[in-house]
C-alpha cells in the first residue's frame, strides 16, 4: 500500500516529472505548476517514482515524460498502470535553446523535458498496445534470425574458399545452395585433419540450428497473422 503524507493535499494540482531513463538509474526533475521542486537520481523502477509522488504530492495529478530510446516502452506501460499520465517523446521534438544545443547534458535534458511538459510543448509519439508490441518483437526476432543465418552461411562459404574447395557442377548456381543435397555434400567434404572436419561440422550444425529456429518463428508469425 502506498504511503501518503496526510499533512499535504495537492488535490487538483498538476505535478510534472521529466526524467532520463538509464539502465542503472533514472535522473529526475519534478516541477509543480508554479515552482521547480527537485532534481534527483532514483532507482529505475516506476513504482519508486509513483510512491515518491504519492508521498510528497498526495492526491495530485501526475504527469511524466521521457525520451524514446533504448529503454523501450515498459516504463511507460507501468507508469500508466500506476496512475501517472506518462508520455514518450521524440528527442528531436523537445524545444531546445541554442545554449542547450551546445552544452548538452542529462541534467538539462530532464529539466527541459519537465519544463516543456508543464508548458504543454511536448507531442507524444504513438505508443502501440503491449500486445502489438509483443507481435512486433516476434517479427523483429525473425529478422534477426535471418541475419544470423546469412552470416553462418557466409562463414561456411568463407571456410570453403580458405581451403580452396570449389562447388561441384550441380551446385555452381547459387539457387542450388542450402538444399538438402547441398548440405549432404558439405558433410561429405573430406578434410586432412579431424580438427578441420570438426570445424566445418560445427559451422554446418550452427546453420542447421539457425534455419530450424527461423522456420519455427516463421510458423509462429503465420499463425499470428491468421488469428
Amino acid at each position: 500500500m502506498q504511503k501518503q503524507n496526510n499533512t499535504l493535499n495537492f488535490e487538483g494540482q498538476n505535478i510534472y516529472v521529466g526524467f532520463d531513463a538509464h539502465l542503472k538509474s533514472w535522473q529526475v526533475t519534478v516541477l509543480t505548476e508554479h515552482m521547480n521542486y527537485k532534481t534527483f537520481i532514483m532507482p529505475p523502477r516506476p513504482e519508486v517514482l509513483s510512491n515518491y509522488l504519492n508521498e510528497n504530492f498526495p492526491n495530485g495529478i501526475y504527469h511524466s515524460a521521457y525520451e524514446a530510446g533504448f529503454s523501450g516502452l515498459w516504463a511507460h506501460y507501468q507508469l500508466k498502470a500506476l496512475g501517472v499520465n506518462n508520455i514518450v517523446v521524440n528527442p528531436a521534438d523537445i524545444p531546445t535553446t541554442q545554449k542547450e544545443k551546445v552544452q548538452k547534458e542529462d541534467k538539462r535534458d530532464r529539466r527541459k523535458i519537465a519544463r516543456s511538459l508543464r508548458s504543454g510543448d511536448l507531442t507524444p509519439i504513438y505508443v502501440p498496445s503491449e500486445s502489438t508490441l509483443d507481435d512486433r518483437s516476434l517479427v523483429r526476432a525473425r529478422s534477426m534470425l535471418v541475419g544470423d543465418l546469412t552470416r553462418f552461411k557466409q562463414r561456411i562459404k568463407s571456410f570453403l574458399y580458405f581451403y580452396g574447395i570449389t562447388f561441384p557442377p550441380e551446385f555452381e548456381r547459387r539457387s542450388t545452395h542450402w538444399s538438402a543435397r547441398f548440405m549432404k555434400w558439405l558433410e561429405s567434404i573430406p578434410m586432412k585433419e579431424q580438427s578441420g572436419r570438426q570445424a566445418l561440422d560445427t559451422l554446418i550444425e550452427e546453420a542447421r540450428n539457425q534455419r530450424k529456429l527461423l522456420l519455427e518463428v516463421t510458423k509462429m508469425i503465420k499463425k499470428l497473422s491468421e488469428g
